[in-house]
């Protein structure tokens, strides 16, 4: 890999370090112990996102604390929304951009065959119909501007096509399905590094003319194979699809009802290591979303590092008030710039009226040239004295 091309922490599994309670630490040992070469099931796979959860260490942590509704504060792209939809409970995802709630809602549709099919119909349709509907010499609309230099010309005007085609499209599912689709593919399509590092690739090739409409294509099927595998397997399990709720607010201050939740499976943005707003810089035109409430709204980023240690106290104290009297957290958190996630959760649980109860951690690879760094898997509960 060309040096300036930095890569996220990875889900890299290995031996776990666990401290706590011996039972509760082997569990949360064990939603770490996943395959990091296993091919993602069901709708995982669709949507590229950083720093996402590995859905089968969101799959057990649900397993493993049965109740009622889940809770994930930091949601992302809905890794803990598809966990909680195939576990039959009810669930409610935050997040402060529009990107990740409408990427979490295509990811968590449990439709009949018939229904499923129709993203791949429509997406093919579409795609096929660019070919001859594209307009070399017609204006460009008003938002890409800002856009024109993160793509070549020719893949640009296949992209303002595609949007133009489903904006058109009449039935609401659709037009919300494949706007996920193309989001899905744009930073592929784009000068952009990577979905994490979010400068323009000195390495950049020109994408051959048509790729956008042909990896159109290919994401609709995609989708619509793992819709198809979400469905099969509610189905067979005889598990009952219950609507998730998303929600667009910032988790340190989120209206949550309280005692509403039994449990929250989240990983809260790590300190100083991303911008993370600007991850999406691609797709807030695409979704027709000014950024300002995400960027500034957002905590953990770079160029606000200091802040973070308030502003995650701020988002556990919030998530604490949810929880039912026997409810837990669990937050995966990783070490960011000069912070040690484990330590800081333990140094503020008491404050809250909180106990950590046990962590498992991981050593992940330091893509800086640093030593290791680790993400930690963190059981939190109310403190006894803190039970009414």
């Amino acid at each position: 890999m060309p040096s300036g091309r930095k890569r996220s922490l990875g889900q890299s599994g290995g031996r776990c370090e666990v401290s706590g309670d011996p039972a509760f630490g082997q569990l949360l040992a064990n939603c770490l112990a996943v395959d990091p070469e296993a091919k993602l099931p069901f709708t995982h796979g669709f949507h590229a996102y950083p720093a996402r959860m590995h859905p089968e260490t969101a799959r057990r942590a649900i397993e493993a604390f049965p109740g009622g509704r889940v809770l994930d504060p930091f949601m992302g792209s809905g890794t803990t929304a598809v966990e909680a939809v195939r576990a039959g409970r009810a669930f409610v995802g935050l997040d402060i951009s529009k990107v990740p709630l409408e990427i979490a809602w295509t990811r968590t549709r449990v439709l009949r065959p018939e229904q499923s099919r129709r993203v791949e119909q429509e997406g093919h349709r579409l795609g096929n119909r660019a070919f001859s509907e594209i307009e070399e010499g017609a204006p460009l609309p008003p938002w890409t501007r800002a856009e024109r230099d993160w793509y070549d010309p020719h893949t640009l005007r296949e992209i303002v096509t595609l949007k133009g085609l489903i904006d058109r499209e009449g039935d609401e599912f659709i037009r919300r399905t494949l706007t996920c689709v193309l989001s899905s593919i744009l930073v592929k399509l784009s000068k952009q590094i990577s979905d994490s590092d979010v400068k323009q690739d000195a390495y950049h090739r020109p994408k051959p003319r048509g790729a956008a409409f042909r990896w159109f294509r290919d994401r609709c099927s995609e989708l619509t194979k793992g819709l198809l595998q979400l469905g099969s397997d509610l189905h067979k399990r005889k598990v009952a699809f219950v609507e998730p709720e998303f929600k667009r607010e910032d988790a340190r201050t989120a209206t949550l009802q309280p005692g509403s939740v039994d449990l929250v499976v989240t990983s809260p943005p790590y300190a100083g290591v991303y911008d993370y707003a600007r991850h999406q810089s691609r797709r807030y035109p695409i979704f027709g979303e000014d950024p300002a409430f995400a960027e500034a709204h957002e905590m953990g980023s770079r160029r606000d590092a200091e802040k973070y240690p308030g502003d995650l106290e701020a988002a556990i104290r919030n998530a604490l008030g949810a929880l039912s009297k026997a409810g837990k957290i669990l937050i995966l958190i990783g070490d960011g710039q000069q912070v040690n996630g484990r330590s800081l959760v333990e140094k503020m649980a008491p404050a809250l009226g909180a106990r950590v109860t046990a962590v498992a951690s991981q050593s992940r690879p330091n893509w800086s040239g640093g030593p290791p760094k680790r993400e930690h898997l963190v059981l939190i509960e109310r403190a006894t004295s803190a039970v009414p």
